[in-house]
């Protein structure tokens, strides 16, 4: 939530632009009290305001392609829902519209001045090397994360109202200077140290003891050798893969598919734009510019001689009509190839737009998608044909017919599963095997489920034919086992201790380190100067060493372990943090956010009960109907 103030705190534009947090810190759900608009096709209602299907859709998308930065590619709406982003959104939205409805209440009002200022103000918008506002920088923004430009305006716009009320909040908080500073000492204070791994040869020759140790560390070491509770069981399985070879598909059913999904065929027409821009008070110097155009002057020369423009700013490159500015659509769409349209205006100026290239509508034709076409039309069948068999499935069974009968009058495959374990796949012959486990473990001995479905589709019938309880291994069946941990566990020991032993010679009788690792054949190592954090270490050394590092005196020694190497670690220096004005600003400033945090929290928890919120789940249900939002 720190990180969602934060972002409110510095920089509107960042959280429009890239949907990351909107006003994440609201901690209130939504309550069943909220969940009220009867036949409304609202998402929701807050007070005067409201938000659209298509304001959540949008808002969601940008959501689930700002995910994909992290999960890949292949991360989808339906994953997104079921991690609970969609709520969230939700929650973002009404949270935004509640502090806007706030400042309307209050008569907080924009000017579209202020407005246009803050966006050209914004550095993300700014060009690197003049540090002006980069008109290519900003549609650019837009573009790649679906905003049209009037929807990204409006959105300033309300924010900026919004970030009025936060202000004024915020304002008073001061954070206690004397903290701060004592927390500053405490992350900058930096330790260094010295250290050697055992030579780890002389441990592996560990005789084996005998039987009677042996066992008694099989009992005391229960857990370790103890086989887990598994199940044989019988599963019937219905899935529409398993019937997609068995379709027939007739031409006619080919056709129709292909007329369906034509527009999956289809590549649109993509056209090449450059433009002159001119700021909004600048229109006669846009008509100007078009009327030099007229008489035959160059449109790079324009651009670069009277608006000032870098050529790579007036190249926007290769658009479709779906994702090109909106406002610019019509226009753009309209011209021939080679020629230029009369000035357009806009919320950020005067638009001059060139097409100097057109790339033609492309459509596959049947032949070519023939194979993908089929395969559809097959899967799409044996998808319908499933419902059918599992009705008959579920009859069979619910009329007392044995599970092997029913399976193969509805024509279910049946398997045998000897030995599952709880949490493991089924096998790479079963769909949805994990899913499918989780259900195994829900039922006793002799019992069988009702007729279930994966998240994938897959129906199924599983019969628990027996268990066989979690139980300790026979010793003699795990002897080998036995050795190799106990010598294991044994040479751990003989390593701590000997160096536990090292380390005390060091602390009770000043021993030096750099001889002792000498005597060991090993090499000393120096830490580095480090902080608690494990900056600063030597890029070869383990983050176990800082922290064992501010846990020890000056001059003291300990053994620790790190990874597969046991160590010896002596404390060789303590650097006290030395506070400068200023050093403690950033724990300050962090203080002063966690602070206002919690007062923003309790102030929009007060302005829910202030201000009508009602949440449309129906809305919402149909808008995504394969998961709802809860």
């Amino acid at each position: 939530m720190l990180a969602g103030i934060r972002s409110f705190s510095k920089s509107i534009f960042a959280k429009i632009i890239f949907s990351v947090i909107a006003i994440s810190f609201v901690a209130w759900g939504l309550n069943a009290s909220m969940l009220n608009l009867g036949t409304s096709r609202e998402v929701a209602e807050i007070g005067s305001q409201s938000i659209s299907p298509v304001e959540l859709d949008r808002a969601f998308q940008r959501s689930v392609q700002n995910m994909r930065s992290v999960f890949g590619p292949n991360f989808d709406r339906q994953q997104a829902i079921q991690m609970g982003l969609l709520n969230n959104t939700v929650q973002s939205l009404v949270s935004q519209k509640i502090l806007r409805e706030n400042a309307k209440d209050m008569g907080i009002g924009i000017s579209n001045e202020k407005v246009r200022g803050t966006i050209f103000a914004s550095p993300g918008f700014q060009n690197e090397t003049t540090g002006q506002f980069d008109r290519e920088r900003f549609l650019q923004a837009l573009y790649s994360s679906g905003y049209s430009e009037p929807e990204f305006v409006e959105g300033v716009r309300g924010d900026m109202m919004g970030q009025q009320i936060v202000g004024s909040l915020a304002g008073a908080i001061t954070a206690p200077n004397i903290m701060a500073q004592q927390i500053a000492a405490y992350r900058n204070e930096q330790r260094s140290g010295s250290f050697f791994a055992l030579n780890a040869s002389e441990f592996e020759n560990i005789e084996t003891p005998d039987d009677t140790k042996l066992r008694q560390y099989h009992e005391d070491n229960a857990a370790q050798f103890t086989a887990p509770e598994s199940r044989n069981v019988t599963l019937a399985t219905l899935s529409a893969a398993d019937l997609v070879e068995t379709m027939d598909v007739t031409e006619d059913e080919i056709l129709e598919a292909y007329n369906h999904r034509l527009p999956e065929f289809q590549t649109p027409e993509k056209r090449v734009v450059e433009q002159i821009l001119f700021a909004p008070n600048e229109k006669e110097s846009a008509q100007e510019a078009y009327k030099a155009l007229q008489g035959g002057a160059d449109f790079m020369t324009v651009a670069a001689e009277d608006a000032g423009m870098d050529p790579s700013i007036v190249k926007l490159g290769e658009f479709t009509a779906d994702n090109i500015l909106p406002d610019l659509r019509d226009v753009t769409f309209a011209l021939d190839e080679g020629a230029f349209s009369e000035p357009v205006e806009t919320a950020l100026g005067w638009h001059i737009i060139r097409v100097p290239a057109i790339t033609a509508e492309r459509i596959e034709t049947l032949d070519q998608v023939r194979t993908d076409v089929v395969s559809g039309v097959k899967r799409f069948k044996a998808e319908d044909a499933i419902y059918d068999l599992a009705a008959k499935l579920d009859d069979e069974l619910g009329a007392g017919t044995p599970l092997e009968e029913a399976a193969n009058a509805a024509g279910a495959k049946t398997v045998k599963l000897n030995d599952v374990v709880r949490g493991e796949d089924l096998g790479a012959d079963i769909a949805d095997g994990r899913e499918i486990n989780a259900k195994i473990f829900e039922l006793g001995k002799g019992e069988e489920s009702l007729l279930e479905e994966t998240s994938t589709g897959v129906r199924y019938v599983v019969r628990i034919d027996d268990v066989t309880p979690s139980a300790l291994r026979p010793f003699e069946d795990v002897r080998d086992d036995v050795i190799a941990a106990w010598k294991e566990d044994e040479r751990s020991r003989q390593m701590i201790e000997k160096a536990d032993q090292l380390a005390a010679s060091i602390n009770d009788q000043s021993a030096d380190i750099a001889t002792l690792a000498t005597s060991d054949n090993a090499e000393l190592i120096k830490s580095g100067l480090a902080k608690r954090t494990g900056e600063g270490l030597a890029s070869n050394v383990s983050p176990a060493v800082a922290a064992t590092l501010f846990t020890l005196e000056e001059g003291k020694a300990k053994a620790i372990q790190s990874g597969d190497s046991v160590l010896v670690l002596k404390l060789d220096e303590i650097k006290a943090a030395d506070i400068a004005e200023g050093d403690a600003d950033p724990v300050i400033s962090e203080l002063k956010q966690a602070l206002n945090q919690d007062i923003l929290a309790q102030y929009l928890d007060y302005l829910q009960n202030e201000i009508s919120v009602s949440v449309n789940n129906s809305a919402i249900n149909a808008l995504y109907p394969q998961t709802a939002a809860n």
